[in-house]
């Protein structure tokens, strides 16, 4: 008799020691989300602000808690065609094999060498496709009004028609190569009419903390394929400016007024 309530009483101290332990395991099992690696692939239009660290956070602490491993190969000015010549996001692509890979031309490249941006991210989308990673081609904005490019037939002579431009240009490659399209510069659109004093530039083709942080927020959409684009983290941006461009971000992006 004295061994058996000996080994209950061991029991329930044991009992007592691993219950709060297995709950919390139980709890914090409830709270985490999905796994994601994302392999970023364009220039310093991704460089600027660090976009992938953006999203990262962004992901984290939104509702999904998702859990976001990134890495990032964005040489300022760097064409699709430069990517797959000097070969190192091929190599990180084939070895690392990320759930996905957002890929981001050179700020003019789909209006100005197009044949060039559709070969190249044809190849990508290929050898993303052979190690079943996702392609998501990242659509992205018009430059200021005083950029020397307008001075180029190619550009349509203006910021709305540039964006204009690159939104039928990101579009058209999305649905030849089958290819997910994160619409950045949709987004910018709604915001410049729908939020004009938020600036998503700063003062050059560059964007500001805040165009970084609505592009974070239209990756995580289409990435974590929600329709909700909410998240407690606001990129050191005052919470009015970041719930703004999330509400953006979650809304229908559809090209045009």
């Amino acid at each position: 008799m004295g061994g058996t309530r000996l080994a209950q009483s061991g029991t329930m101290r044991l009992r007592r020691i691993f219950q709060p332990i297995f709950f919390l395991v139980l709890a914090n099992c409830a709270f985490a989300g999905p796994n994601i690696s994302v392999l970023f692939v364009g220039n310093s239009l991704t460089q600027v602000n660090d976009l992938p660290s953006v999203f990262k956070r962004f992901a984290a602490e939104s509702s999904a808690h998702a859990d976001a491993e990134v890495r990032s190969i964005t040489p300022g000015g760097a064409l699709l065609f430069d990517h797959w010549k000097r070969g190192e996001a091929l190599k990180t692509l084939r070895e690392q094999r990320p759930s996905f890979l957002v890929l981001q031309g050179q700020s003019t490249e789909p209006l100005s060498a197009p044949q060039s941006f559709s070969y190249y991210a044809r190849l990508f989308k290929t050898e993303g496709d052979r190690v079943r990673t996702r392609t998501i081609l990242l659509s992205t904005w018009a430059r200021p009004a005083t950029d020397p490019y307008y001075r180029d037939q190619t550009s349509g002579g203006s910021p709305a028609e540039m964006q204009k431009r690159l939104n039928a240009a990101y579009a058209s490659l999305s649905r030849d190569l089958d290819a997910a399209l994160a619409p950045v510069g949709v987004a910018w659109e709604h915001a410049h009419r729908d939020a004009p004093a938020i600036e998503l530039l700063d003062g050059t083709q560059h964007p500001s903390p805040a165009g970084t942080y609505l592009a974070a927020a239209v990756l995580f959409r289409v990435i974590l394929d929600s329709s909700d684009a909410s998240s407690t983290y606001y990129g050191g941006l005052p919470k009015e400016t970041a719930i703004t461009l999330q509400r953006i971000a979650g809304a229908d992006l559809v090209a045009g007024p």
